[in-house]
């Protein structure tokens, strides 16, 4: 083939992939400004409605320290009666705002639909331990290291810390605790070494399930209340937990499996490769 019929033959090649390409692009202007016009005439659909209904979807987490009528009676209670609105006149942005206050919540989000019903998607807080002070309500920390209060209506099942505690609700509401602890060693602080120690627990499936509940000793010492034996065990403080624990399990194995799990009272871990057990 002569360069003339190939200079030719590459400009029609050349020719069909522009041609190619500039349909492509007309095809997707197209969806483009259809998709648009669609979701203006959709919106504009919605806004008119009027809202025939309320619905409450709040996440399946086990907890259950709201329910939708308390979403429902809390808007409620500050005016914002929804059904029979105009969907145009509700101002979103309030009522997510409302509900986000809410001391068991952690996140809300509301939207619209087209056949009138106004939808509230609601993720609850999830608390990781139920701490009990010696002279004052009871309240919760959460997985995000914020104190949240409890319930008359359902409790959760956490680990539970009482004994000598002095750390009240109303002087830790709106502190981030997580960033006051110290992973793996002491912050000198209660909360924040509690949240430390149970996130600790909580990473291991068998501290996980063997312990139950933590008390707080006169000294300030950390108490460790075990599901399973009738004993003790005495941590001291956060400092090198997985040296203690990892010991710990080396005990469980080798002195439980030959003595039984009810010989000692107490398994003190607080001093450093050993631990002290008394006897009953």
């Amino acid at each position: 083939m002569s360069n003339k019929a190939e200079n030719t033959s590459r400009r029609a090649i050349n020719k069909q992939k522009v041609l190619a390409a500039v349909k492509h692009t007309l095809l997707l202007c197209a969806i483009v400004a259809y998709v648009l016009v669609a979701y203006s005439m959709t919106a504009d659909r919605i806004n008119t409605q009027t809202i025939s209904k309320v619905v409450v979807n709040i996440d399946k987490s086990g907890n259950r320290f709201i329910g939708p009528d308390d979403i429902i009676n809390m808007l409620s209670n500050k005016g914002m009666s929804l059904v029979g609105q105009n969907m145009e006149s509700v101002n979103i942005n309030t009522i997510e705002r409302e509900v986000r206050k809410m001391p068991s919540v952690r996140n809300a989000e509301v939207y619209r639909t087209i056949d009138g019903r106004l939808g509230i998607q609601v993720t609850q807080r999830r608390p990781i331990l139920h701490i009990y002070p010696t002279n004052d309500v009871d309240y919760y920390i959460d997985n995000e290291g914020r104190v949240m209060p409890s319930s008359k209506n359902y409790t959760a099942h956490v680990i539970v810390v009482s004994g000598y505690i002095n750390e009240r609700y109303i002087d830790h509401n709106g502190e981030n605790i997580a960033k006051m602890a110290k992973q793996g060693k002491s912050s000198g602080k209660l909360l924040p070494d509690l949240y430390t120690l149970v996130n600790f627990l909580n990473s291991d499936k068998i501290w996980a399930a063997q312990f139950e509940q933590i008390y707080i000793n006169q000294q300030g010492d950390i108490e460790l209340v075990p599901r399973i034996g009738n004993h003790v065990v005495l941590l001291g403080d956060i400092d090198n937990l997985e040296k203690k624990f990892r010991n710990l399990y080396a005990f469980y194995k080798q002195g439980f499996d030959k003595y039984g799990w009810n010989k000692y009272r107490t398994l003190n871990l607080k001093y450093e490769n050993q631990i002290v057990c008394v006897k009953r």
